[in-house]
């Protein structure tokens, strides 16, 4: 009888679970042919200038897939989308002290960008970037950017129209240098849409370096509510219109509590593609709001029928994420 294989999964975690409840969440809120990303790496790709990495926690929050791929369609970007869980950069694996295997999960995401042959690769999500950067560096022959600071890039090459009179306010983060010079890139980003004001509230070293449920475990969750419940206040006492979250997870995290506040919650992409013409609802934060497991699953029914997703799966995950 042949050996078993000797799994590199020391911890035990239940990585399927935990990847296949973010796919669901996906298929639950996009339409088939709205796809604009890639999930499997291709072997032997046409090369691209560009990658857009879209790493995989953002799956969950779909409109802001199709918002990003749509401004850089807009912009003319010889690029393509990857993302989803083949392509972990192994900072989840990396938490639970999975060490050989998130090692290995980074080496070979880096080994599917570089089958494309970019110049760059303009990084979404800030975990990803944090894993790279002071992680486990891999070499690569392409230069890395976060969305933010490759749009300002672009800004030249925009016609912003002009908006309705607002006030925005950004969530951002500074506990690493990378997160502030994002912050940064992003508030160039807001301050240049026509008609708005950007009102800076500052921002909390405490809060690590995005919100997420890992990065409450090191805050500490009453800790996080004080500082961002704080951080509300401060923007309703500016007369704030729009209070914008820099990251996915921070939108996520957040964006329940525009129920009991005088101001939208959104994401920083979606309040700047406005200008561009590009909208896309954001169907987690509706959720997040709507809060009935059965509303939600009427609501989700035509992507779930599409995507083949079974109904009890869509129910868990519902009740775990929207209606708790």
């Amino acid at each position: 009888m042949a050996d078993k294989p000797i799994s590199r999964n020391k911890s035990g975690f239940a990585y399927g679970p935990y990847f296949r409840e973010m796919t669901v969440q996906h298929d639950t809120m996009m339409m088939p042919e709205n796809k604009s990303w890639l999930a499997v790496p291709d072997k032997d790709p046409e090369p691209h200038k560009v990658v857009l990495y879209l790493g995989c926690n953002v799956l969950r929050t779909s409109h802001m897939i199709r918002t990003v791929t749509d401004v850089f369609d807009l912009l003319g970007v010889d690029y393509v989308a990857v993302g989803g869980p083949a392509y972990c950069c192994g900072i989840v694996h990396q938490r639970k002290g999975d060490t050989e295997l998130s090692q290995t999960m980074g080496t070979n995401t880096v080994k599917y960008f570089e089958r494309y042959q970019p110049e760059r690769v303009v990084m979404w999500c800030p975990s990803c970037i944090y894993y790279y950067d002071d992680v486990f560096q891999v070499p690569a022959s392409f230069e890395t950017l976060h969305v933010t600071e490759f749009l300002v890039e672009q800004l030249d090459k925009m016609n912003l129209a002009p908006q309705p009179s607002q006030k925005v306010a950004l969530h951002y983060h500074s506990a690493h240098p990378r997160r502030l010079q994002e912050a940064r890139a992003a508030e160039q980003l807001l301050s240049a849409l026509p008609g708005v004001e950007y009102i800076d509230i500052g921002t909390d070293d405490r809060l690590e370096k995005a919100c997420s449920p890992s990065s409450l475990e090191v805050t500490g969750e009453e800790l996080w509510k004080e500082i961002v419940e704080g951080q509300l206040q401060a923007a309703a006492d500016a007369g704030v219109t729009t209070f914008a979250n820099l990251y996915h997870g921070c939108q996520r995290q957040i964006c329940g509590y525009e129920a009991n506040q005088p101001f939208t919650v959104e994401h920083y992409l979606s309040v700047f593609a406005r200008a561009l013409g590009i909208e896309h609802e954001d169907t987690y934060k509706k959720y997040m709001l709507l809060g009935d497991t059965d509303k939600i699953l009427a609501d989700m029914a035509p992507c779930m029928q599409a995507n083949g997703v079974k109904p009890e799966e869509a129910r868990r995950m519902v009740d775990r994420t929207f209606s708790g």
